[in-house]
């Protein structure tokens, strides 16, 4: 019985693979490689789950353990939050719990140490770790409602995560009650394909943003003119410094270009990697630190410098400067001193 609902899993997840790698200009690279990393540690998890190999018979491949997935689903809902384009290298340690519960799980199986208390110790700091992911993730998907069909895979994964612990702490055995471990999870990553298929095809959006490179396909903005609109644009910042208007508008950068407002997202978009705001921002929080340091600011506070840089409130300003920077204002100033 198992072995048909690992078969159909597989068929239907390739499938979605398939769709996917079809359409995936059309998506945001990040999230597309995570949602595809996802993906595929459900496939891995359907082939080599516990003793139910699907080739090789009484083998436990832990490599394809569901912590692989959960750790997947974590990174894809933090970035499908965040909306970011790069990944963080450091956030490879994110896979650190996961690598470390593999060779537990190894070293236990042929017997390479006795389940000593460092043993026990080392696996509960991991199985933590994975509980935090996936309520961080169920937290995270609250807070997003694009995100909501996220739901229909977290909450049973994390069910099926916390009976499967509880039995253990209760009976000291590894065999889940009900098989949830294995029937629970592959039933759920199959009605999670069906899901995910049927949202590309009806509303593509809520599974995965598009790219802003789609949004330009029949754009007449000229490569040539590309560069041109750039340099002039970096020196009305630079140079005339129209990030200290608080109320400057993309229309009015545009209309300064005497280009479409249309191109100008596309050269911030597509070609600086950037948006409008995030632009302004950048220059604003430089322009601060600039002011800062300067004897003919020693006068003003915090507040009233970064207004004369262009932020219009403090918690703006306070939460752009500690994004970009790390520390608060106030820290900041105190590091100079």
């Amino acid at each position: 019985m198992l072995k048909t609902i690992q078969i159909i899993a597989l068929l239907q997840g390739f499938f979605l693979l398939f769709i996917l790698f079809k359409h995936k200009e059309n998506y945001k690279k990040l999230n597309f490689w995570l949602l595809l990393g996802c993906v595929t540690s459900v496939l891995l998890f359907t082939i080599g789950d516990d003793d139910y190999n699907l080739f090789v018979s009484d083998t436990n491949w832990f490599v394809f353990h569901d912590t692989l997935i959960i750790t997947f689903f974590f990174l894809f809902v933090r970035y499908y939050k965040s909306e970011k384009e790069i990944f963080n290298p450091k956030d490879f340690f994110f896979f650190i719990p996961y690598l470390i519960n593999v060779l537990l799980q190894t070293g236990n199986e042929i017997e390479l140490f006795e389940e000593n208390i460092i043993f026990k110790v080392l696996k509960g700091l991991t199985e933590l770790t994975f509980g935090i992911y996936l309520l961080y993730s169920i937290y995270d998907i609250l807070k997003v409602k694009k995100e909501k069909w996220l739901f229909f895979f977290i909450i049973p994964l994390t069910l099926i995560f916390i009976i499967d612990e509880v039995s253990f702490l209760l009976t000291n055995s590894n065999e889940s009650p009900f098989f949830l471990d294995s029937y629970g999870i592959i039933l759920t990553a199959i009605f999670l394909f069906y899901f995910v298929l049927y949202k590309l095809i009806i509303a593509p959006k809520d599974v995965l943003p598009k790219s802003d490179d789609s949004k330009y396909k029949t754009s007449s903005l000229k490569p040539k003119n590309v560069e041109a609109h750039k340099s002039e644009l970096l020196r009305l910042m630079t140079e005339e410094k129209l990030f200290k208007n608080n109320k400057l508008t993309v229309n009015d950068v545009a209309k300064q270009l005497n280009i479409p407002r249309q191109h100008l997202s596309e050269i911030l978009n597509v070609h600086m990697n950037t948006g409008f705001q995030d632009l302004l921002n950048q220059y604003r929080v430089e322009e601060f630190i600039v002011c800062l340091q300067n004897k003919a600011y020693n006068n003003y506070t915090l507040l009233g410098i970064a207004t004369e840089v262009g932020f219009s409130s403090k918690s703006s300003f306070n939460t752009t400067f500690k994004k970009l920077k790390g520390v608060t204002p106030s820290q900041y100033k105190k590091q100079l001193v």
